[in-house]
C-alpha cells in the first residue's frame, strides 16, 4: 500500500497543495468517492505558526490533511457510512453520510468538514478517483515543488530507508495514522553568546538544556557568530548551561519552554587567571 510522507521542514507555504486540491474537488462530483468540495473547506492546509522572537524567530509550517487512520474515529462513529479501501484510504460515502454530524464531530485532527449546503461531512479522499484512473499520486503531492509531500510505498518507510526518523502527528490521539511525518517542528531555546562587553561572539560553546522535572538533556554548540539553537522533545521548565574555554560557566534556570523562546544575547565573563 502507498501513503503520503510529509516533511514540514521542506514546506515553502507556496499554497500549491491546497490550490491543486481546490482545483480538483471544488465544483466536481467524483461520486461514489466524493461530492463537490465546499468552498470553506481545506482538505489539505498548511498550519503556520510564528515562534520565538527577534533574530531567532522562526515560522513553523506543518501540512495537515486526513491521516487515513487505521483506527479511524470517523469510521467508529459511522461504520455504515465511512469505509477503508483495500489501498488503505479512508473514504466518507457521499450518499450514506448525508446528515451524519457525528462523522464531522469524531475527528480529533479537525480535518473533517461539514458541508451545510449538501448536509454532508467531507474530507480528503487521497484523490482515490484519480488513483483508480491510473494516476501515480494525489494532486497535492504532484503540485508540491519542494518534496514536502511524497507518495511512497509503506514498505519503503523502514528506518534503514529513511533520511530522518519517522514521526506520528499527534500520537496522543492513538489513531494509528497512515500518513507519515519526518522532521516535525520542535520547541526550542535559542540565543546568541557574546563577551561581557558584547564586542565579540563566542563560538563552539557547549550549550546544554535539561528538563527540570524529567531530567532529559539536550546539547548543541554555538556557531561562528555565537548563535545557538537547541531543540527539545517535551515542553516544560528547563535549565540551560553555557560552557566555553576561557569563560566562566553560566547557568540560567526556570526557562519556560512550553513554547519556543529566544534568550537574546547571553553574556559570558572571562575566567580570571593567576598572573
Amino acid at each position: 500500500m502507498k501513503t503520503i510522507l510529509v516533511d514540514p521542514s521542506r514546506c515553502l507555504q507556496c499554497s500549491n497543495c491546497w490550490v491543486a486540491c481546490k482545483d480538483e474537488h471544488c465544483g466536481n462530483d467524483w461520486s461514489p468517492i466524493s461530492a463537490p468540495q465546499g468552498e470553506d473547506q481545506w482538505w489539505i492546509r498548511v498550519e503556520e505558526t510564528e515562534v520565538a522572537s527577534g533574530a531567532h524567530m522562526k515560522l513553523h509550517r506543518v501540512p495537515i490533511l486526513c491521516q487515513h487512520c487505521k483506527e479511524a474515529p470517523c469510521m467508529a462513529a459511522a461504520p455504515d457510512a465511512v469505509y477503508r479501501r483495500d489501498d488503505g484510504l479512508v473514504v466518507i460515502d457521499p450518499k450514506q453520510a448525508r446528515g451524519r454530524q457525528e462523522i464531522f464531530e469524531a475527528c480529533p485532527y479537525g480535518v473533517v468538514y461539514y458541508n451545510a449546503e449538501l448536509d454532508l461531512p467531507q474530507k480528503c479522499t487521497g484523490c482515490a478517483h484519480l488513483l483508480d484512473a491510473g494516476y501515480q499520486a494525489p494532486r497535492c503531492v504532484t503540485a508540491c515543488p519542494n518534496d514536502a509531500l511524497a507518495f511512497v510505498d509503506e514498505g519503503d518507510l523502514a528506518p534503514e530507508n529513511m533520511y530522518a526518523p519517522l514521526e506520528v502527528f499527534h500520537p496522543e490521539f492513538e489513531t494509528q495514522p497512515s500518513v507519515a511525518y519526518v522532521r516535525l517542528p520542535r520547541i526550542f531555546v535559542a540565543g546568541e553568546l557574546a563577551t561581557q562587553d558584547e564586542t565579540g561572539c563566542i563560538e563552539d560553546a557547549l550549550v546544554t538544556a535539561w528538563h527540570q522535572v524529567t531530567g532529559d538533556v539536550y546539547e548543541g554548540y554555538s556557531s561562528t557568530f555565537g548563535d545557538f539553537h537547541i531543540d527539545v522533545e517535551a515542553p516544560g521548565f528547563y535549565s540551560v548551561e553555557f560552557f566555553a574555554e576561557g569563560f566562566k560557566r553560566k547557568t540560567i534556570t526556570d526557562i519556560d519552554l512550553r513554547e519556543s523562546r529566544s534568550l537574546g544575547v547571553v553574556k559570558l565573563w572571562p575566567r580570571l587567571t593567576n598572573c
